[in-house]
């Protein structure tokens, strides 16, 4: 059973609503940044034959598996020697190349350097581009905070003008309910005093008219 490791996210910091991660390298790219040497460069390292993998279920022929032999034994034994060979490969195509740049014939330290150089052009390539999506984005960020704080703006210019416009139609309020109080007030006090001159007039307290 073949288990992987958890896929890590790098942190950095959360981007705005619209704003993208930048994009992964390309195939090409990607695929030269391996240790060296890479598969094209590793022919001379392919002298050794891999036998294809065998299937425990159905050997190939002339064997094959009858009804009362399930053990698969010979199958997994070549199946494992054929993993260590291919592990012998590589080690030997990886372990051997650092004595190519000082001990090899001039075309494998030319292509020793030329690998090298390709691969220093492509990370430069790389660190070019994700700088300018980068740049990018910090322009496109930039923009979307000018916008949100413009809108916030203008949201605390409404929000204040409505505030206003409240604050005004409630003193109004107040200042014509109090004027019609008092005109009220004025207009039942006149009432009063007309209405006690009338009850003077027709029922005076001094009926002989001494008291001036």
């Amino acid at each position: 059973m073949t288990t992987t490791l958890p896929r890590l996210t790098p942190a950095s910091t959360p981007l705005p609503t619209g704003i993208t991660q930048p994009p992964p390298r390309s195939h090409s790219s990607a695929s030269m940044y391996v240790p060296y040497p890479p598969k094209e460069l590793s022919s001379s390292f392919d002298f050794v034959r891999i036998p294809g993998r065998i299937n425990p279920l159905a050997p190939p022929p002339p064997r094959r598996r009858i009804n009362w032999s399930w053990e698969t034994t010979n199958q997994h034994h070549e199946n494992e020697k054929r993993r260590l060979l291919m592990q012998k490969r590589e080690h030997t195509r990886y372990h051997s190349a650092w004595s190519k740049a000082f001990y090899g014939a001039p075309a494998e330290k030319e292509a020793y350097r030329r690998h090298f150089r390709e691969v220093l052009k492509q990370q430069m390539s790389d660190k070019n581009a994700m700088e300018k999506e980068e740049f990018k984005q910090k322009i496109k960020e930039t923009e979307q905070a000018i916008v949100y704080d413009n809108n916030c703006r203008k949201n605390d210019a409404q929000e204040y003008y409505r505030k206003h416009t409240y604050l005004m139609q409630y003193r109004d309020g107040n200042k014509q309910q109090m004027e019609d109080r008092w005109a009220q007030n004025r207009n039942n006090r006149d009432l009063e005093n007309r209405v006690d001159r009338e009850r003077l007039r027709y029922n005076p307290i001094n009926w002989s008219c001494t008291l001036k």
